[in-house]
């Protein structure tokens, strides 16, 4: 896939490492100002109550008609914050005969964070988050990410799959690696919700390629509107462990946040990602 706007202003001054500006360095999140990009799973959503989780992938709820319905829980997360009995919550119809539920369950009402009266639509579709990261890559409104000529997805390198690979402008590649958030305390979102060995390894093999040389980035995705920075979630101290290595190890952290409605997301802009008491987004 081509790069669109990924071209330099003359006289930059940015390197090809990406620590400032537009230039080789890396996007401005101003590019992404008015980008709508609409809901992953087609269909209108539909608006319920959850009536009960019976396991972490499926969800009892109550459509507005009265009727009971099973949903999908794409979300690996515990989402206990979230997904409890009588919380709002938004539905789909699902595609495909072999689908043991009909409907996949997309939105929830968050609860309030400190000193909002109202809590935001958040997305529980955390597959959408690359594709949200694609929109972004291709408007050049990820900062810092340095400007490319090609990109490629699911890229195998060694024994794991990293969401994105650049080629970029002055030479070389990038793996990138996206996750997405969906839990929050304060003002931050949390990740993850859940221990996950998946992701404190992507952290070791992108902070390893660093060290040999590669350019990496890992972007956390948090998909609702109301969090100032994102952090590593307690339940995983491993995580922000791992984290802190790549971070130390020149991969580069970046955050993101999306406005969600219910025909889709808008870009929200940055967010930094806090791992101890720095903060990666520079």
């Amino acid at each position: 896939m081509s790069r669109r706007g990924a071209r330099a202003p003359a006289g930059s001054g940015a390197d090809a490492e990406g620590q400032r500006g537009r230039g080789p360095g890396g996007g401005d999140a101003r590019a992404g100002r008015g980008i709508f990009i609409p809901h992953r799973l087609p269909g209108a959503l539909v608006r319920g109550t959850l009536r009960a989780r019976p396991n972490r992938f499926l969800g009892i709820v109550e459509l507005e008609d009265g009727a009971t319905v099973e949903a999908h829980i794409a979300d690996r997360g515990r989402l206990e914050e979230i997904l409890f009995p009588g919380a709002e919550v938004w539905v789909v119809p699902a595609a495909g005969a072999t689908r043991r539920t009909a409907w996949s369950l997309v939105c929830a009402r968050c609860p309030p964070l400190a000193g909002a009266a109202r809590g935001p639509l958040g997305c529980l579709d955390p597959a959408g988050a690359n594709r949200l990261v694609g929109h972004l890559l291709e408007a050049g409104a990820i900062e810092g990410i340095p400007a490319f000529t090609a990109l490629a997805r699911e890229v195998r390198v060694g024994h794991s799959r990293f969401d994105f690979a650049l080629a970029l402008a002055g030479g070389g590649r990038l793996l990138l690696e996206v996750k997405s958030v969906a839990v929050a305390a304060g003002r931050a979102a949390l990740f993850p919700d859940a221990p996950s060995l998946r992701a404190a390894r992507h952290c070791r093999e992108l902070a390893a390629l660093a060290r040999a040389g590669e350019a990496a980035a890992i972007v956390l995705v948090a998909q609702r509107a109301d969090v100032d920075e994102i952090r590593p979630h307690p339940v995983d101290p491993d995580f922000a462990v791992a984290l802190a290595e790549a971070r130390d190890a020149g991969v580069r952290l970046r955050g993101v946040a999306f406005e969600v409605g219910l025909e889709g997301f808008r870009f929200a802009g940055m967010r930094p990602v806090v791992v101890g008491d720095e903060k990666g987004h520079a």
